[in-house]
């Protein structure tokens, strides 16, 4: 049967768009998700993603980059949402939306209606924020957002200890026009339950009778005639099937997916799909290039404060006593947080017009395994910067969707990149220095007294990804640009892409609220096309 619009992902802005679609009853909607229902306890405690981060049930586990020349040859593994609600099911849950001047430079690259005054509407439509409605903040959106609400001594000593070493203030609020500062993060949680896009958008969407949902569905090829997109095929149990769109297919596949879907379609770099032997249906050059992350590095201490994981949980892990004790009680203890308690943002540069750089506060020590915990008391001050200009590709391989990609973030191979790692680690030393000495805090990694050379080969041999990917299908009006601002993919037509592949640059921040955002703006795109055309 055909529908309106078929939604290929279930994740963060494909939740977002398919429930915003089906608000108009004469509008029927198809969504496939490759992951399952979201059905998971742990998907609802906070915390509880790191019980469910590395099963392959809820996660994409088996995509790893390629050797980066960059990091020395280092590979490392791509782990990302497979579920309804994609990432926003399983992430840090840190919800932060970055600087005014992250969106600003959207709609100087081009993208135009982009910029921080137009989306601020958005932010605040998606959001059902813990303060109310105000300037900056949504009292009634379906996305819900609170305070951290686990706070201890060890946390406050950090933010005291940045204001102090720093000389920055204290912010009690992020997500506002200004976000230099230190202090507790938004967190996306309500009542301390985990807020996903499955449970907050889907939820309700879910029972109008225009929505259609269809879990465990990977999505193979995108049907085209001529440069008109049609259809969508899709594997089940196994079995082939077709979903045909009488007005839009749009892609919310994430910024990994996303440009290899184009890819095995024929729309993409022409001589690649060719060597490849895939019809070029469309010579779009710039599909797969611009990946970008946040590369993520830090510093380690160990202290003899009891307000850490390591101590307050134990190995919660693997018993699950001190996990259910956290939760069900005053839902304000350790589990009742994300992977990081508190942070800042600063500027690694006294010229810079805004912060450059996003500073957490994980309050746990992490085992030999990489997800378990130490048996000693201890915490990372983690980094990575705002708006990185290094750049890789997601370049398929074969014209099957089961192949991975081949990836390259090139991590830290700009040299601009180098120098905010470095002053970053040097601030994160400093406040650690400054925080009160009846907490006995002692910097295990790197060591005390490295020069920058060392500190840098350091920063390149630890270095992971913020599970931040982004920009595949850059929106813009140049060449290279995928998709125009109104989102719609250059040169064919009912094709569209709403997901984190169209960030032109990154945001000096976890990037899931900028992605509710893109969906928030992306559905009232197509909306607005609509009226034009039906």
């Amino acid at each position: 049967m055909p529908f309106d619009y078929v939604v290929v992902g279930g994740g963060t802005a494909g939740a977002v768009v398919a429930s915003r679609l089906t608000e108009d009853p004469k509008v029927s909607v198809l969504l496939l998700e490759a992951g399952p229902e979201n059905n998971s306890y742990w998907s609802k405690v906070p915390l509880g993603f790191a019980k469910i981060l590395f099963k392959p049930k809820y996660m994409w586990l088996d995509w790893k980059t390629q050797p980066d020349t960059s990091l020395g040859g280092k590979t490392y593994a791509l782990p990302h949402g497979k579920v309804l609600g994609g990432s926003s099911s399983i992430n840090g849950l840190v919800h932060v939306r970055g600087n005014p001047g992250d969106y600003n430079a959207w709609a100087e690259a081009g993208a135009t209606g982009w910029d921080y005054h137009s989306v601020l509407s958005y932010f605040k439509k998606s959001e059902q924020d813990h303060r109310g409605q105000t300037e900056f903040h949504g009292g009634s959106g379906p996305f819900k957002v609170e305070l951290a609400r686990w706070k201890n001594p060890l946390a406050d000593a950090f933010v005291e200890a940045a204001q102090q070493a720093l000389g920055i203030a204290r912010n009690e609020d992020f997500n506002r026009d200004q976000i230099e500062g230190a202090g507790y993060w938004d967190l996306a949680t309500w009542n301390g339950v985990r807020s996903s896009t499955e449970n907050t958008y889907l939820r309700n969407a879910r029972k109008r009778p225009n929505l259609h949902i269809i879990t465990e569905a990977t999505v193979t090829k995108i049907g085209l005639e001529g440069k008109q997109a049609t259809s969508v095929t899709y594997r089940r149990d196994g079995k082939l099937s077709t979903a045909s769109a009488r007005r839009e297919i749009v892609l919310s596949a994430g910024a990994l997916h996303t440009p290899q879907l184009l890819q095995v379609s024929g729309i993409g770099p022409g001589q690649r799909l060719q060597d490849l032997g895939i019809p070029v249906v469309h010579d779009l050059p710039g599909v797969g290039e611009n990946l970008m992350d946040h590369a993520q590095y830090g510093v380690k201490f160990t202290t003899s404060s009891p307000d850490t994981f390591n101590k307050k949980v134990g190995n919660w892990f693997t018993q699950g006593f001190q996990g259910i004790k956290y939760y069900l009680l005053p839902r304000n203890g350790p589990i009742n947080i994300g992977a990081s308690l508190a942070g800042a943002f600063l500027k690694t540069d006294p010229k810079a017009t805004e912060p450059d750089l996003q500073l957490h506060f994980l309050p746990f020590m992490p085992g030999e395994k990489g997800w378990d915990l130490a048996n000693f008391s201890g915490f990372r001050l983690g980094m990575y910067q705002g708006r990185p200009l290094s750049r890789g590709h997601a370049h398929i391989t074969s014209p099957s969707v089961d192949d991975s990609p081949d990836f390259i973030f090139n991590h830290l191979s700009h040299e601009a990149d180098q120098q905010v790692a470095v002053a970053g680690m040097r601030a994160a030393m400093k406040i650690a220095a400054n925080m009160p000495a009846k907490f006995n805090i002692k910097q295990l990694e790197p060591g005390l007294n490295i020069n920058d050379n060392e500190l840098l080969n350091y920063i390149k041999e630890t270095t992971d990804t913020a599970f931040h990917f982004a920009g595949t299908t850059r929106m813009g009006s140049d060449d290279q640009a995928v998709v125009d601002p109104e989102l719609r993919v250059h040169g064919i037509k009912g094709l569209r892409v709403v997901d984190a592949s169209v960030m032109p640059s990154q945001i000096t921040a976890n990037i899931n609220p900028a992605v509710l955002m893109i969906g928030e703006r992306g559905a009232d795109l197509i909306k607005a096309d609509a009226r034009n055309k039906y």
